[in-house]
This record gives structure tokens, sequence and C-alpha cells, in this order.
């Protein structure tokens, strides 16, 4: 909705913006294409907990049967805060940020890309890299992560070594774009993700 209409920023909370029936038929044709990915292998499944996001989660899910063994509903994947943006102090700030930069520029009642990088990044060391690890939990083969364009590339940037430099050359894909990142040991260098 908030892609649709950039108003109801001004009425609704941004953790509250629903998908449009355009954004529900791109989630279950993104469930399609994950599924094809991965076969019949198992996942485990993070999701932001923002309204269009548990939604989107719900359609991928349906291009599976028991495949997905849990499904995690993850803050620290959430959104940037983009704190009380009204007006024409959107202006001032999008302003401020061009100069400062996109990675380093921390909203006024809200986060920096920096911030955001550094939950993220606690994520990732703190849950993925255990994920097969956890007592009581099946191992899978497969991660999927649902979640919001400039959390997704602040997450890459941690994967792939980018600087802030390289990041702010990167733009968000599209609405329900799938990323796919493949864990190879035998990479030399920071990442062993293709």
């Amino acid at each position: 909705e908030g892609n649709a209409d950039h108003s109801l920023y001004r009425t609704t909370g941004d953790s509250q913006i629903e998908l449009t029936e355009r954004g529900s038929r791109q989630a279950l044709e993104a469930g399609k294409r994950i599924k094809e990915i991965i076969g019949d292998e198992s996942v485990h499944l993070f999701v932001s907990p923002f309204e269009r996001t548990l939604q989107t989660a719900r359609n991928v899910r349906e291009a599976f049967d028991s495949q997905i063994k849990h499904t995690y509903v993850e803050p620290r994947i959430r959104e940037q805060e983009f704190g009380n943006l009204q007006g024409d102090d959107f202006k001032r700030f999008r302003a401020e940020q061009s100069q400062v930069g996109r990675f380093w520029y921390r909203f006024p009642s809200g986060e920096s890309g920096a911030d955001v990088y550094d939950r993220t990044k606690s994520w990732w060391d703190d849950t993925l890299l255990s994920v097969n690890s956890r007592p009581g939990y099946k191992k899978v083969e497969n991660v999927v992560v649902i979640t919001h364009g400039l959390t997704m590339r602040l997450i890459l940037m941690q994967l792939h070594g980018w600087s802030p430099n390289t990041f702010h050359t990167v733009w968000n894909a599209g609405n329900c774009d799938v990323y796919v990142l493949a864990k190879d040991l035998s990479l030399k260098g920071e990442s062993p993700y293709r």
C-alpha cells in the first residue's frame, strides 16, 4: 500500500502498511519461484514483523507443503526506523541524508543505515550461523528471509564485505524479488556466499 500511496504514511504506521492485491500476487509468484529453486528441500523461514512482510510470508508459504520446518518472526530484520517524518521536514532530512550519505545519516527519532547494519549483523551472527544447531529443531538445507529492500541490501553488504561507498552505489531490488545466496566453503576471501 505504501508504494502505491505515499500519503498513507501520514495516517498509518510503517509497520501496519499492508500489501495491495498486486503485492499479494507478487508474493504468491515469489513463493513459486523459491519453490522451483529449492525443490523438495527443507526450509526455515525468517520474517520481519511488519504487516506487509507477514502477509508476504503467508503467500510464500502457499507454494510449500510441509517443507517449512519453522517460521521465525524476527524484529532485527525489520525496516529501517525513519522516525517522525512530517511534511517539509521529510524533504529537509532527505537533503541532509544526501549530504551525509545514506549509510551514515540517522533520522531524528530514527535509525541510520549503520544502525540497521548492526542489528542485522547481530541477527546473522546469533541466529543464522547456528540455525541448524538449535536443540529441538530439525536441520534444514535452506533459509528463506522475508524482509525489506534496504534491510536486504545491508545484509548483502555484510556478506560481501561492501564498503559504505559501494553500498551507496547499490539500489533496492523490486518488490518480491528473490536473491539466491549459495554457501561455497571453497571460496577464498571474506565471504563464502556467492
